[in-house]
């Protein structure tokens, strides 16, 4: 989220002079002015502007992150359909491989960050359960020594809590949802010969991942599109 000084310094000052005169009539907001409420000025004035909205697939080691780590991410800009993403390489594992032996490996540091970096750009992010892609990303950013976005900074959504509270499926996992609510999917999965390819750095073996990865956020986008209807957006934090 914006500070007050990145708000000041956005303001011309007629723009300012009404920020500060306005105070919120909100109940419980004891009379804050357009700066230090400046979400509920824009609102109330439709100077909000459109959620910046991105989608996300992380692929991993395994499920716990103390006992894997990320080998690649996928990100959708929502508005743009612009891909961005980034996968570990050799390189990334040659740096961390020494006699000394870690608690935890941090092959992953650099594409962590990167993660963080892109991710900050953006004010909802949405996932496939995402009570596992954002918790195992928070969890290999605190052991790499990363900065992860702190509580507020951008709010969450999850196509599987939205299947779980409004549709009535046999399983709510993203193959089957797009199957029987979009007719197809393009997923496919990754063998245990992939993953301990992606662990010693094979180029075959990334190349597949990150293609999962992608695949799986394109069905992740159309899932959210078709049923994002039935919910409304609320501002659950990261």
């Amino acid at each position: 989220m914006p500070t007050r000084k990145q708000i000041l310094s956005q303001l011309s000052a007629p723009e300012l002079r009404k920020r500060l005169a306005w105070k919120c009539p909100l109940k419980g907001h004891s009379g804050h002015d357009g700066i230090t409420h400046s979400a509920c000025y824009d609102k109330l004035h439709g100077t909000q502007s459109e959620e910046k909205i991105c989608f996300l697939d992380i692929e991993g080691e395994g499920l716990v992150a103390d006992y894997a780590i990320m080998f690649c991410w996928v990100l959708q800009d929502a508005q743009t359909g612009k891909m961005y993403h980034d996968i570990i390489t050799p390189q990334d594992i040659k740096k961390y491989t020494s006699h000394k032996r870690e608690v935890h490996p941090k092959e992953d540091t650099r594409i962590v960050q990167s993660l963080v970096n892109k991710l900050s750009e953006y004010d909802r992010v949405v996932a496939h359960f995402i009570w596992y892609d954002l918790p195992f990303a928070r969890t290999r950013a605190v052991i790499c020594g990363v900065d992860f976005p702190n509580c507020g900074a951008m709010y969450q959504g999850d196509t599987w809590r939205m299947l779980k509270n409004k549709f009535k499926l046999s399983r709510n996992s993203l193959l089957n949802a797009t199957t029987h609510l979009l007719g197809g999917s393009r997923k496919d999965y990754l063998s245990l010969s992939i993953k301990h390819g992606c662990i010693r750095g094979e180029k075959w073996a990334l190349d597949d991942t990150l293609a999962h990865c992608k695949k799986d956020v394109l069905d992740l986008r159309d899932l959210y599109n078709k049923i994002s209807f039935s919910v409304k957006n609320t501002k659950t934090s990261i």
